[in-house]
């Protein structure tokens, strides 16, 4: 009869993987730091080696930035749907950029055009450049230096007006910087999600080909998924796109109309402080008139 094994009379090797306090060893195949006697330090709050807890961290900051559903999806329509993710992060990047350049230049606020023609009509030349002095909009500054040249005569009246259109030029082509990038974003992002989808066709139908007899519908179903992917991320990138800028074309649109009005009275303001004789009732009747 064999005789009873004694746990207690455990080999030298098996007692040395047991800790004199009685906790369990760390696994023999674990990497860390080891102390000055030759242990692993193990991290307080997970048990784990100090190593291991580094490299935990850092998987899973990836795999959370990984996870999150947009990345996700654009993960899965592969090359084609990161160049339409960097597309879109280029035209949020230039929409914020437009919009805190017409808050500086002050592109909103043309409401002093009705007090300059105002004070233009009744001849006080000072109030009016004192009003365009007080504003940002470009309109303003065309109109204030607009306000320095002699316009008594018809000669330096088109002289300042000539002078006057170069500087308003000069003013839309720096309120529409950046449009023809927002513009091709909203172009090509749709069809970038195209070409996705007939690579992505492609492929899928090669695999069927492959398959041959054995043809399993997933794998079909799959493919056209993703192919179709990538044009659902190009329309999504394509409608703001678009929107934002038929939105910054409206804007600049409106800041060239209120600087036509300006340049038109500063230019015409002695006629326009003799309206009344002239029988011109507006600013568009003054234009008309001066044509």
């Amino acid at each position: 009869m064999p005789e009873p094994v004694n746990p207690l009379a455990a080999s030298d090797d098996a007692q040395s993987l047991i800790p004199s306090d009685g906790a369990t060893a760390p696994d023999a195949s674990a990497t860390g730091t080891l102390s000055a006697d030759g242990t692993i330090m193990v991290d307080p709050d997970t048990g784990l080696p100090m190593d291991t807890v580094a490299m935990t961290q850092t998987s899973s900051f990836g795999d959370a930035l990984g996870g999150l559903p947009v990345l996700e999806q654009v993960d899965r329509a592969g090359i084609v749907g990161w160049v339409l993710a960097a597309m879109a992060l280029i035209g949020l990047i230039l929409f914020f950029y437009k919009l805190v350049g017409f808050l500086r230049r002050g592109v909103f606020a043309d409401g002093f055009v009705k007090d300059v023609e105002r004070h233009l009509s009744a001849g006080n030349e000072a109030k009016a450049a004192d009003v365009m002095s007080r504003r940002r909009h470009p309109a303003a500054r065309i109109g204030l230096s607009g306000m320095s040249l002699s316009v008594t005569s018809a000669n330096q009246r088109e002289a300042a007006s000539d002078l006057i259109a170069a500087r308003a030029r000069k003013e839309i082509d720096g309120l529409n910087g950046g449009l023809r990038i927002m513009s091709a974003i909203a172009v090509l992002s749709p069809l970038l999600g195209l070409l996705g989808t007939v690579m992505g066709m492609i492929e899928a139908f090669q695999k069927m080909e492959g398959a041959g007899s054995r043809i399993d519908p997933s794998v079909l179903s799959g493919g056209i998924w993703l192919a179709l992917l990538t044009t659902a991320i190009g329309l999504v990138v394509a409608i703001p796109a678009t929107a934002f800028h038929m939105w910054m074309q409206g804007v600049i649109s409106r800041a060239a109309a209120v600087m036509e009005d300006v340049c038109t009275m500063v230019v015409n303001r002695v006629e326009l402080s003799h309206r009344a004789d002239l029988g011109a009732s507006n600013v568009a009747e003054l234009r008309h008139a001066a044509e």
